[in-house]
């Protein structure tokens, strides 16, 4: 028998995406925005093609989310000190209020998509998933 736990994780977390999508689509946030602004509020002042490679997307594509997060006042780039060519990324006080928002819809949507789940089951896969992960990033190092 094949496994599907690639398909199930795939299918999952499109859902996800979709569901926040529409959730925040008043705000005017995608899940790919609110992303690039979780990362970056925990990589404080990182460098764009830093940012880029945590985010494991091409650095243009990046630049256009980054774009718009400064055109909204959400995200401001600061000249790089060691390097002319590079930017700094800080998260702007007006990100931190959306942010907040953005966690609240970002709760519900999950507390939607594991209603199946008691609580102890949510807890155990939040934990071996997270042990997927590590595995995952300690086998590619």
């Amino acid at each position: 028998m094949h496994s599907k736990f690639g398909f199930l994780s795939y299918e999952i977390s499109h859902i996800i995406r979709q569901r926040f999508n529409k959730e925040a689509e008043h705000i005017g946030f995608t899940h790919s925005q609110w992303r690039a602004l979780v990362h970056l509020s925990e990589n404080e002042n990182c460098r764009q093609i830093d940012l880029a490679e945590i985010l494991e997307i091409k650095p243009i594509t990046l630049a256009r989310q980054i774009d718009l997060l400064e055109e909204s006042g959400l995200v401001r780039r600061n000249k790089d000190a060691d390097d002319r060519r590079a930017y700094r990324l800080e998260v702007t006080d007006k990100a931190r209020t959306v942010m907040q928002e953005l966690w609240t819809i970002a709760d519900a949507v999950e507390a939607k998509v594991l209603a199946a789940l008691t609580e102890e089951e949510r807890g155990m896969m939040v934990s071996l998933l997270e042990r997927v992960k590590a595995g995952i990033a300690q086998s590619t190092d």
